[in-house]
């Protein structure tokens, strides 16, 4: 699907499909494809010189990076958040002196209505005055999307402390998850931060006006700011992390000492009824002679032998607090 907004003293004439013209005088153009078929490719291929391999494989790129400078190519892996959910995807910028060409490999609501809202903004706000302020607000829009998708995830950082903390069970692996995916952010929030200042130095076809440079500038701090609150949140899970095996280990040593506890008591109870037990064995033996069998009170002699053994050892066993 192929959208434009054909840009004649900053009034936009919008439209869709291939019936686009080339930007003239003072006029630019402001191109958006989602999901570009091969006709809509091979139309900007042959109307802006491009690389068509470049429009084709451009999603398969890991991070932030630059393809060209005449015309300027650079794609951002990009962060939003479309149904309550955080989504990523690749974003191509083609930016010329007068025209700038925006490719989303897949349809995505979010970007479709970025498209539409921008165009009414601007013309409500008397236009964009040029590529680099028509730039400057898309790219505004969007780096402020990354704050919604920090929060989000910093969201999902204080309810993983939180876990760790309680009696909640833990994910390990929706932490280890979180902190990668964090890991990836700031390279590609440094990435994108590098292809800003890149334009600001000049290097490409678009001649930045002092106002739109400093907008520029802007967003480049944006993205330098945003970088470090990543970079924040993936050492917060690094300390949720260590909470976590703490709390691990504490427990494991609380297991430890119940069943250390266990053991003694078993032990001491043993040891209590040993005696008395052997006793019992001892003059329970069906032999002729065995002492005291032929004393009247030999029995209750026995019995007391028997008893003050239980009570020594169960006193001693009390003392050493193993029962």
């Amino acid at each position: 699907m192929l959208k434009y907004a054909y840009y004649q003293q900053g009034k936009p004439t919008v439209g869709e499909g291939l019936s686009y013209v080339a930007p003239a005088n003072g006029d630019f153009l402001w191109l958006y494809l989602s999901k570009p078929s091969v006709e809509e490719l091979n139309k900007i291929v042959q109307d802006f010189s491009l690389d068509l391999k470049t429009l084709q494989e451009f999603s398969h790129a890991s991070h932030s990076k630059r393809y060209s400078t005449t015309p300027f190519q650079f794609v951002f892996v990009d962060y939003f958040i479309e149904k309550e959910k955080i989504k990523s995807t690749k974003l191509l910028f083609v930016l010329g002196k007068n025209f700038l060409i925006v490719v989303v490999p897949q349809p995505f609501e979010y970007y479709d209505a970025l498209f539409h809202r921008l165009v009414h903004e601007l013309t409500l706000c008397k236009g964009a005055r040029s590529i680099g302020h028509l730039l400057y607000h898309f790219l505004e829009e969007d780096t402020e999307e990354n704050y919604d998708v920090l929060e989000k995830t910093e969201a999902q950082i204080i309810s993983l402390e939180s876990g760790v903390v309680g009696t909640k069970e833990v994910n390990v692996r929706e932490i280890v998850a979180l902190k990668r995916e964090l890991f990836h952010m700031t390279r590609r929030f440094w990435a994108s931060a590098k292809i800003i200042f890149a334009i600001k130095k000049g290097i490409t076809p678009l001649v930045l006006d002092k106002q739109s440079a400093n907008l520029l500038d802007d967003i480049y701090h944006t993205f330098q700011h945003q970088l470090d609150m990543a970079t924040a949140q993936k050492e917060m899970l690094s300390d949720v992390l260590d909470v976590y095996t703490a709390s691990l280990s504490n427990r494991l040593a609380n297991i430890s000492n119940g069943l250390n506890h266990t053991m003694k008591f078993l032990t001491a109870l043993t040891v209590i009824l040993m005696i008395p037990n052997l006793l019992a064995s001892a003059f329970g033996m069906n032999f002729k002679l065995i002492p005291f069998s032929e004393w009247a009170y030999g029995f209750y002699f026995i019995v007391g032998i028997m008893a003050v053994s239980l009570m020594v050892t169960l006193g001693y066993f009390w003392r050493k607090k193993w029962l």
